[in-house]
């Protein structure tokens, strides 16, 4: 009967902690919708050895897909050109760019679920937080930088 009494003891602490997880991870989810729309960001042009300059575009589209919002990032430029999908998950502040699967081009080494990066709101515009994925010109990346813009 103590072994009984223990085990759903446990159970039922286990099934709080899923619970009160899923909360927050739906509720750190919701209010999306406001980052609906079109992004871009154009790197500084990097003069190469041959003289020409090398550029890189990146454009990041925004839309709702069921109760869910999910991206497509297309980067182009300086001998690079890959277009993937990305969930997208945060709250009407932050969201996060988190990998699906490639699309188009070379894929990355990414897996599903992997935050490439982050964009949040603040007073000189939109902020962004590189993870796996950073400018491709620079030697020297900032790990943030007020990088994309709403078009």
């Amino acid at each position: 009967m103590l072994m009984i009494k223990i085990f759903l003891t446990q159970f039922t602490i286990y099934l709080l902690g899923i619970i009160a997880f899923g909360c927050s991870i739906n509720h750190k989810s919701k209010n999306v919708d406001n980052w609906i729309g079109h992004y871009g960001y154009s790197e500084e042009p990097v003069q190469a050895l041959a003289g020409y300059n090398m550029v890189m575009i990146w454009d990041l589209s925004i839309t709702k897909k069921n109760d869910s919002c999910q991206g497509i990032l297309e980067v182009n430029g300086q001998q690079t050109f890959f277009k993937l999908l990305a969930d997208i998950s945060g709250d009407s502040s932050s969201i996060a760019i988190v990998y699906n699967r490639m699309l188009d081009g070379v894929p990355g080494n990414w897996k599903r679920g992997d935050t490439l990066f982050t964009l949040s709101k603040g007073s000189k515009g939109l902020n962004t937080k590189w993870f796996l994925l950073e400018p491709r010109l620079l030697e020297k990346v900032p790990r943030e930088c007020n990088c994309f813009s709403r078009d």
